[in-house]
C-alpha cells in the first residue's frame, strides 16, 4: 500500500507529533508498505520574487544540510521523505492512503483528487492553541476519517457529531527506549523532572511556580528540566536546563527523577509523561484530557486542576513527604504503560487501511 503522511512544516528539532508521524512512517514501511512524508514550506502558494528565490532553494535543502534531513529521529531509510514547497496537489504524491497530520493540512488534503488516495486525519490535539476554534471545528468536520490518539479526542469527535467518521488509536510508547534503569526504590535524591515549553497550553510558568513552592519547603530540590528551545530567560538559575537531549540522554534524564511533573493545561495524549511514566517516575499531573488516556488519579498518577501551581505543589510535597505511596505510584504507572505499545497502535492502523481499502473509502 501506498500512504503519504502530509505534515504542516519542516522542523529541525523535535516535536512530539512530529515523532509519531515519523514512528508510524517507519513501522508501515518495516511492515512492507510505501511511505512518503511531505514537508512544505507554506501550506498555501506564496507569491512574489522574494518567495520564487525561497522557492528554489527550499528544493535543495538536503544538499545544503549536509545532513539526514531529520537528524534528531531515525527515520527509515525506505520513507521518502519529501520538501513540498506548498502543500499544492501537484507537489503531492499519488498514493493508495493519505493523511492529514494537523488541522492547517486537513483542508489542503480534503480537497485532493483520489489519485493522492482515500483521506484521513491523524489528530494528536485539539488545536485551538495554533487556530481558531471555529476553524479548527471546521478541519474535524471535513470529509475525511479522523484517527484520533486518546479517548479525550474521541469524545470531542462525538460533540462534534463525527463519531461515524472517527478511529480511536492510542499513541504508543517505544519501550525498549524508555524503560527503568535506575530502579524505583534507588532514586535517592530528591530530583523533579519537567518539560520545559514556551507555548502557553504547556502550562510551563505554572509548573515552575509549583517547583519554586516545594523549594522553599525542601531546600534540597533538584529539577531537571529539558527542551527544545534555548534555556528560557523566566526559568530560575536552581534548575538545570538541557537542550535537545538525545532519546539515550533524555530516558537517562527520566530515571534519574523520583517524580515527573507535567502541567501542561491542554494535551492530545501528553508523551512526555508517559515516557517518563515507562522510565519509573511518580507522575504529578494537571487534568490536562489527555492525562486520563494512560494514568488514573490515586493510582498511577496524582493529577490537579489545570492553572492550579499551589496544587500541583502540594501533590509534589505528598510523594516526598510519602516515598512508600510515590514508589507505588511509579511501580503500577511503570507496569499500566506497558499497554501502550507501538506495535499495538501500528496494528490497529494497518486494520483500519485494510478495511479502508476493502470497502473502497475513507469513511468507514
Amino acid at each position: 500500500m501506498k500512504i503519504t503522511f502530509v505534515l504542516p512544516m519542516y522542523l529541525a528539532s523535535p516535536s512530539g507529533g512530529f515523532k509519531v508521524v515519523y514512528e508510524y512512517a517507519n513501522r508501515l514501511a518495516a511492515l512492507g508498505h510505501e511511505v512518503a512524508v511531505v514537508h512544505p514550506r507554506t501550506i498555501e502558494p506564496q507569491a512574489g520574487l522574494v518567495e520564487a528565490v525561497k522557492k528554489r532553494l527550499w528544493k535543495f535543502k538536503l544538499r545544503l544540510l549536509n545532513r539526514p534531513l531529520v537528524s534528531w529521529f531515525d527515520v527509515n531509510d525506505k520513507v521518502n521523505l519529501i520538501l513540498a514547497t506548498d502543500l499544492n496537489e501537484q507537489n503531492i504524491p499519488d498514493a493508495d492512503v493519505i493523511f492529514a497530520t494537523a488541522s492547517d493540512t486537513a483542508f489542503p488534503v480534503a480537497a485532493y483528487s483520489a489519485s493522492k488516495g482515500r483521506k484521513f486525519y491523524l489528530v494528536q490535539s485539539y488545536e485551538t492553541w495554533h487556530l481558531p476554534e471555529d476553524k479548527v471545528q471546521a478541519s474535524w468536520k471535513l470529509p475525511m476519517h479522523k484517527i484520533v490518539v486518546s479517548r479525550h479526542l474521541q469524545q470531542t469527535a462525538e460533540s462534534l457529531g463525527e463519531q461515524s467518521r472517527t478511529t480511536y488509536i492510542p499513541l504508543g510508547i517505544d519501550l525498549s527506549q524508555f524503560r527503568l534503569l535506575t530502579p524505583i526504590n534507588e532514586r535517592h535524591e530528591l530530583r523533579v523532572g519537567m518539560l520545559a515549553h514556551p507555548n502557553e497550553v504547556k502550562g510551563t510558568r505554572d509548573g515552575l511556580a509549583a517547583l519554586e513552592i516545594v523549594k522553599t519547603k525542601r531546600p534540597d530540590l533538584q529539577v531537571a528540566l529539558f527542551g527544545t528551545e534555548p534555556r528560557l530567560d523566566f526559568i530560575p538559575d536552581w534548575m538545570s536546563y538541557e537542550r535537545l537531549p538525545t532519546a539515550e540522554r533524555l530516558a537517562e534524564l527520566y530515571n534519574s527523577c523520583r517524580i515527573f511533573l507535567n502541567p501542561g493545561r491542554a494535551e492530545g495524549w501528553g508523551l512526555p509523561a508517559a515516557e517518563a511514566m515507562a522510565c519509573g517516575c511518580a507522575v504529578v499531573s494537571a487534568d490536562n484530557g489527555g492525562i486520563h488516556e494512560f494514568a488514573v488519579d490515586g493510582e498511577t498518577a496524582l493529577i490537579v486542576s489545570i492553572k492550579r501551581p499551589d496544587l500541583l505543589a502540594e501533590k509534589i510535597l505528598v510523594l516526598i513527604e510519602n516515598d512508600e505511596l510515590r514508589q507505588q505510584l511509579a511501580t503500577a504507572g511503570h507496569q499500566s504503560i506497558k499497554q501502550f505499545s507501538w506495535e499495538r497502535a501500528v496494528n490497529s492502523m494497518v486494520e483500519v487501511l485494510a478495511l479502508s481499502s476493502a470497502t473502497g473509502c475513507d469513511e468507514l
